[in-house]
């Protein structure tokens, strides 16, 4: 079985990276393309080419599942259109080992796809938004998946978590003395929320240095109209879709602490997990169209009915990703439920081979 293991992996891998590249490289291209659009004498063309690199693994990870597809489509649906297919079952290998071979290369890829998705792209992502976000405002540096550090007139925030915009958490307040030589004050709040009057302060605690003497004072809620602008800290709001799992189960604790929805986290943080059993559940529904073709013609037609039932699968798994935030149903039923529906189907089909 190790030989036949080599040649069945070598096929499909192959496939697989130059299915993954192509259409890495188009999302790119096109991405590059609407990205040029808000080029300024800040932000140039060279420097989105640069935004685009960083984007790359991000890429990767989302396609990986479609490059598995249409991968293990093309490069075993070679070999059926050959006739190799028939030629192993000849010489005693079952349709079920020949499975079995094709999965255990997708169990080696779905390992691989998780260390992407749970490292890489978060720390990927991060370099992208800080490289953006410091052409856009120099004052301005993310230190975390959620967190930055903002320069503002004589004051230097840090904050915790950007949740939104308009929603922030964790904030503390440094103000500095006019020639930056001592600390006049620290200030700091569990959550602020802008409004068309300003940013309000929740559990205010502010802490003011004299030459003689040290004042602490306490507030519930504090109106703050000179705080920063909301529209500069669109740069350093979080994409929940490229945290990683850890992040995202800080933030849903958060969100729940604070009794606020945390549905759409919570389907997100689920389809950390879903999207490397999909591509087990792409490789499976490969399966009958290669064993199919072998019977005779329409190799290329089944090939090609395969992809389109993987598009298929990508939009209804989207679809109910989205209604499930909408209409409150559970996020691992969201997550999970079209790749379970796919997988039974798949192994039926598998089943009425012969």
């Amino acid at each position: 079985m190790r030989i036949l293991d080599k040649y069945l992996w070598g096929a499909t891998l192959q496939s697989i990276l130059l299915a993954w590249i192509a259409l890495v490289i188009l999302s790119t291209f096109f991405s590059f393309i609407a990205e040029t659009g808000k080029t300024n004498a800040l932000y140039t063309t060279y420097q989105t080419a640069i935004y685009m690199v960083y984007t790359l693994p991000g890429r990767f990870y989302e396609f990986f599942p479609n490059a598995v597809l249409i991968g293990t489509l093309l490069g075993l649906g070679n070999l059926a259109a050959n006739s190799e297919f028939i030629a192993m079952r000849a010489a005693g290998v079952s349709i079920s080992q020949i499975i079995f071979s094709v999965i255990k290369l997708g169990l080696i890829l779905v390992i691989a796809l998780f260390v992407i998705g749970e490292w890489v792209v978060p720390a990927t992502d991060l370099h992208a938004r800080n490289f953006k976000a410091h052409l856009k405002n120099k004052n301005i540096v993310l230190v975390g998946g959620e967190g930055l550090w903002v320069k503002e007139k004589n004051s230097i925030v840090h904050i915790g978590k950007v949740l939104s915009e308009q929603q922030l958490s964790n904030i503390s307040i440094y103000t500095f003395n006019e020639n930056h030589s001592a600390l006049e004050s620290l200030s700091s709040s569990k959550k602020a929320t802008a409004t068309d009057n300003g940013w309000i302060f929740q559990d205010f605690t502010s802490t003011t240095f004299e030459e003689t003497q040290v004042k602490r004072a306490h507030e519930d809620s504090v109106i703050k109209n000179d705080f920063i602008n909301p529209e500069i800290l669109s740069v350093a709001t979080v994409d929940p879709e490229q945290l990683s799992s850890s992040a995202l189960h800080k933030i849903i604790k958060f969100q729940k602490e604070n009794e606020l929805k945390t549905d759409r986290y919570e389907i997100i943080y689920w389809k950390r997990f879903a999207i490397p059993f999909s591509t087990i559940v792409m490789l499976i529904i490969a399966m009958p169209f290669l064993f199919g073709s072998t019977r005779g013609g329409g190799a290329g037609a089944k090939i090609v009915i395969g992809i389109i039932i993987g598009i298929v699968f990508h939009l209804i798994n989207r679809a109910i990703n989205d209604l499930g935030v909408v209409n409150g149903f559970s996020p691992i039923a969201s997550a999970f439920l079209p790749s379970l529906v796919f997988l039974f189907l798949g192994l039926f089909a598998i089943s009425r081979v012969r």
